[in-house]
């Protein structure tokens, strides 16, 4: 049984900050570049399974912890649908860990913000992460938070997916797209990866007993 010492209110990060790791009881170290990623099987909003092994046919998997609500996540959903039409050998797969901690992001929103949103696409997944077990296994800290994996499912970044920090600046640099590219043609991962910025997860209370 998975323990969190998060708390509740935990809303948005300054602007200007990377993703603040919100202490979890038990937690295992994050994943480093060339770590195996964690098999999983989560339903998308419509109740269909979907592993990471079901990927297996992709060059490459872009995993981004997400949510409906968070307006750091509406910024990226431009980049999102640029990627999907410019790399259809890769997969994104969309994670909210929050369907079951903040109203705005339920199952049932789900479709509606991939909607909204312009995210309908064969190579974009939506899934759900009802009791954060995937979040934790990643590492992850914030919405949105990429992690990039290659053919073999091993990370090959985890990183912000542009320069666009905060969701009313400007895009200069697109540097996701360079590190695909650099990962399509089997070079190594950048040294530096700038962490992303984004709003904390709404981690799940644990009751104090």
């Amino acid at each position: 049984v998975l323990s969190f010492k998060v708390p509740s209110d935990a809303t948005h990060l300054k602007l200007g900050k990377p993703c603040s790791f919100m202490s979890k009881t038990g937690s295992e170290e994050k994943l480093e570049v060339g770590d195996q990623a964690p098999e999983f099987e989560l339903e998308n909003y419509e109740g269909e399974k979907v592993a990471l092994s079901d990927l297996d046919n992709y060059d490459g998997v872009l995993i981004v912890f997400m949510c409906n609500h968070c307006p750091y996540v509406k910024a990226q959903t431009e980049e999102l649908r640029k990627l999907d039409e410019e790399f259809n050998s890769i997969a994104i797969v969309g994670i909210n860990p929050n369907a079951e901690t903040h109203p705005m992001d339920t199952v049932e929103k789900m479709g509606g913000f991939v909607e909204d949103e312009g995210l309908e696409s064969s190579h974009f997944y939506y899934l759900v992460d009802p009791e954060q077990e995937v979040a934790e296994a990643y590492g992850a800290e914030c919405t949105p938070d990429p992690f990039l994996l290659d053919y073999r499912h091993t990370v090959f970044y985890h990183g912000r997916l542009n320069d666009k920090v905060g969701p009313n600046d400007d895009l200069e640099d697109r540097e996701i797209k360079s590190v695909i590219q650099d990962m399509l043609k089997r070079r190594d991962p950048p040294k530096e990866q700038e962490p992303s910025q984004g709003c904390s997860i709404k981690w799940k209370e644990v009751d104090e007993e």
